[in-house]
């Protein structure tokens, strides 16, 4: 590196005599001048060589001076030629030998080099009190914090949507928190031990002839990773008996045959193929109950929760009293409207109006946040490697970042006190409506915006159940000023809200086609939604198409309902239709649900690093479908035990 560095002072400085860079490494006119008098100093203080000297011809080591010893009346221009010095005759030598091929080359392959780095000009101040360049890169480091991390949000890479290769492995053992031998001793075993392996494979390639016995066979990396797995195994489940295990199992492999290898190898093959047959995706489910619409429907109330039984899962039972929802208000106002954020968790102050200073709808400056959900990534090569907890959105690892990739104008909250809830707009439990068809069921889903109120609702959707007609789809002016429409998952954007037909008691509120603007494809067309003015009209729009004997069919109902403040009895939610294994607090996501149980792919984004949101009616047709599933289930049940349909009803079996 040294020789490198000093190859660079042959060649002129691209900059030349304007060159005001600290310590330059490139050659100037000044130079020659300041090192033949740094020279002849050194020379005339350097001591003379004695007959005791065993080495007095051999260079002597860089001379570093500090700046407390250095000479008043020496100058910091005379200091930066001696740091950059070495002996007056090797170094020389070394520089012609490493400049000749630098321009030579140019001329032989006819390419021009890349132009040479050209060093930034510091402050007078850096360059007359002799500061590093190292420091100069830290405090430019120290200036790419987190905190600058809205003027340039973190995207991800697009080759991170395809599969990315694993590193080939070489025949080395692999690092251990407690290693249960000395590396050389570990290295000759995993060697011994891939030979045996390496033999086995060979001899089976001879008598390899038909297909099934070549698939039996492993590549040269593919034995380096079976050699490496089986020893970490080993190396962690027998580790005070490590010697002797990995000795009897190179001293089996010794005397094992080929069929027996054959038979092994067959073994591990069949079990992978189980794995990856497994895993494999297959064509979409179709549900067969064997039961007509409105048998279905009458079924679907056995899936029915009791309402006083939700309470525990976030459901509002009960309307809340007057004198609840005065506190809840109080409560508010002494706080001063002091929120914690619900994407960073920072404290800040809402202003419902906007302040009258600046119009400001939050303080606390902007909100940098991870947006997407974690997941885990690939597991790395062996078989006890754990998989990294990384973040959907920027797909770095959890652990390693503290910080957001995305920063929002506004921090922004949400509350689930049914009280405060209220307060905004009081619970209301569902009227009979007797114009609504007793057979009818309905698929339920709603999307939520952040406001200075909390989270409000933004658009409802109703389906019916099980055919999936679209029966209300409507967007839904918040009370709120509006902070984020959280479009990445709600799929409302603000050109919806802005453009949307405003709609009014008495019109129709189905949405309007708009044609596609894709000349390739003129037959697609778009719905355009309607926009009403409240969440009290948009409530007052669904009991218009429910009863309290409606069956409402949803994925997390009770956000829905909370929501729009309704209070119905007749609810079936697929979160507890399918719980997780775990149990609550922790939930399977309807994507999760609709792709293991039905093998269909829903909330599907295009791209990734543009994600267009959720379409509710997407997911209230999901949820129905999920619903359909457990009908057909319990149904299979039903009749398994006797149950049967007679007159067109489901009847239980004669006692």
């Amino acid at each position: 590196m040294a020789g490198s560095l000093a190859a660079l002072k042959s060649l002129p400085c691209p900059a030349g005599d304007r060159c005001t860079a600290f310590q330059c490494l490139f050659k100037h006119n000044t130079d020659i001048d300041s090192t033949a008098s740094v020279i002849g100093s050194k020379q005339a203080v350097a001591p003379t060589p004695t007959a005791s000297d065993p080495t007095p011809d051999l260079p002597r080591k860089r001379v570093k001076l500090d700046s407390a010893r250095a000479a008043p009346s020496q100058q910091p221009a005379t200091r930066q030629v001696e740091l950059e010095q070495t002996t007056p005759e090797r170094p020389q030598i070394k520089r012609q030998k490493l400049a000749m091929p630098s321009e030579e080359e140019p001329a032989k392959s006819g390419k021009a080099e890349p132009p040479l780095p050209v060093v930034r000009k510091l402050p007078s101040s850096v360059r007359g009190t002799g500061q590093s360049q190292s420091s100069s890169h830290k405090a430019q480091d120290s200036r790419d914090t987190p905190s600058t991390m809205q003027t340039r949000p973190i995207a991800k890479p697009k080759t991170l949507t395809k599969a990315i290769p694993n590193k080939p492995e070489v025949l080395n053992p692999r690092l251990l928190k407690s290693s249960p031998a000395q590396h050389d001793t570990r290295l000759k075993l995993v060697k011994a031990l891939h030979e045996q392996y390496a033999r086995l494979n060979s001899e089976l390639k001879k008598e390899a002839k038909d297909e099934a016995s070549k698939k039996l066979l492993l590549s040269e990396q593919e034995l380096i990773v079976k050699t490496l797995d089986d020893e970490q195994e080993m190396a962690i489940k027998k580790y005070k008996i490590y010697n002797n295990a990995i000795r009897n199992r190179i001293l089996a492999c010794k005397r094992m045959t080929v069929a027996k290898w054959k038979e092994e190898r067959l073994e591990a093959t069949k079990a992978t193929d189980a794995q990856e047959t497994e895993n494999a995706s297959s064509a979409p489910k179709v549900i067969v109950t064997g039961l007509t619409t409105a048998q279905e429907v009458d079924f679907l109330h056995r899936l029915v929760s009791p309402l006083g039984g939700l309470t525990d899962f976030g459901y509002v039972a009960s309307i809340p009293s007057d004198e609840d929802i005065q506190k809840a208000r109080e409560s508010v106002k002494a706080s001063g409207n002091v929120e914690v954020c619900d994407r960073c968790t920072r404290r800040f102050q809402v202003f419902p109006g906007r302040r009258e200073e600046d119009g400001a709808l939050a303080s606390n400056g902007t909100c940098t946040f991870h947006p997407g959900k974690t997941y885990f990534g690939e597991r790395g090569l062996g078989k006890l490697s754990k998989a990294q907890k990384k973040y959907r959105c920027c797909h770095l690892n959890v652990d390693d970042e503290s910080g957001g990739c995305t920063t929002a104008p506004t921090h922004v909250f949400k509350t689930t006190d049914p009280n405060r809830l209220a307060s905004l707009l009081n619970f209301a439990k569902t009227p009979p409506n007797p114009n609504v068809p007793a057979d009818r069921a309905v698929g339920f889903d709603c999307e939520m915006g952040y406001t200075t109120y909390g989270l409000e609702l933004i658009r409802m959707t109703l389906v019916s159940w099980p055919d999936g007609e679209k029966l209300l789809d409507v967007l839904v002016q918040p009370y709120g000023e509006i902070l984020d429409l959280n479009t990445r998952y709600s799929g409302v954007t603000p050109e919806a809200m802005v453009m949307a037909e405003r709609w009014k008691p008495g019109d129709d509120h189905k949405p309007t086609s708009v044609p596609s603007t894709d000349s390739t494809k003129p037959s697609d067309q778009k719905e355009k939604l309607k926009l009403v003015p409240s969440p009290q009209a948009a409530r007052d729009l669904l009991f218009s198409m429910i009863s309290p004997d409606t069956p409402l069919i949803g994925h997390g109902l009770e956000n829905d309902l909370n929501s729009i403040r309704i209070i119905h009895p007749t609810c079936v939610d697929t979160v507890l239709l399918y719980p997780h294994r775990r149990g609550l607090p922790i939930r399977n996501g309807l994507r999760v649900l609709m792709d293991t149980l039905l093998n269909r792919k829903i909330q599907i984004e295009t791209d990734e690093d543009r994600p267009e949101g959720h379409d509710s009616a997407e997911d209230a047709r999901a949820a129905g479908e999920l619903a359909r599933l457990k009908v057909r289930d319990e149904w299979c049940e039903l009749m398994w035990r006797g149950w049967t349909i007679k007159d067109g009803e489901i009847v239980p079996p004669e006692s």
